[in-house]
């Protein structure tokens, strides 16, 4: 019997999933990268407790049953528009990269607040964009018209 390598598995994942899998991919590596960097912040800081560890852990749990909550969505609505609800238009998929890309920015931001606390100087242009690509990936799920919203709009 053979081994099936980490390519393949990535291999079939990327072909089914496309780009979006590779989002996930780094939605996970930022979650446990935050939670490494939180870890030693709080050791250097001598602060580190095992409960704010586990609630740490509940919350990053936490996080990725937001994220599956969005894929489902997705795919019920995806599945809806084809068959059950007849939309006018292809519905690839809106709120699980929406959301993932949002948890991904606050992975980041929380990641450059760990690494300031460990005593690492980060330039300001970095900090400052992950701010603003975070309040931009809020802007573009809040500017998302529901269909009753347009109508209101008429108004």
């Amino acid at each position: 019997m053979s081994n099936i390598s980490l390519d393949t598995i990535t291999g079939i994942f990327s072909s089914i999933m496309g780009w979006f899998f590779w989002i996930v991919i780094v939605f996970f590596a930022a979650m446990v990268f935050d939670y490494a960097t939180g870890t030693l912040a709080a050791l250097k800081n001598k602060c580190w407790t095992s409960t704010k560890a586990r609630e740490g852990l509940f919350h990053k749990l936490g996080i990725c049953g937001a994220l599956v909550l969005a894929i489902l969505i997705d795919v019920v609505v995806g599945l809806a528009a084809n068959t059950v609800i007849r939309l006018p238009f292809e519905f690839p998929g809106l709120f699980s990269p929406l959301c993932a890309v949002w948890y991904i920015l606050t992975e980041f931001g929380s990641i450059a607040e760990n690494l300031q606390k460990m005593g690492i100087n980060l330039p300001r242009f970095l900090t400052k964009g992950l701010a603003q690509m975070h309040n931009a990936a809020d802007k573009a799920g809040e500017s998302y018209k529901q269909p009753e919203d347009s109508k209101n709009d008429d108004k």
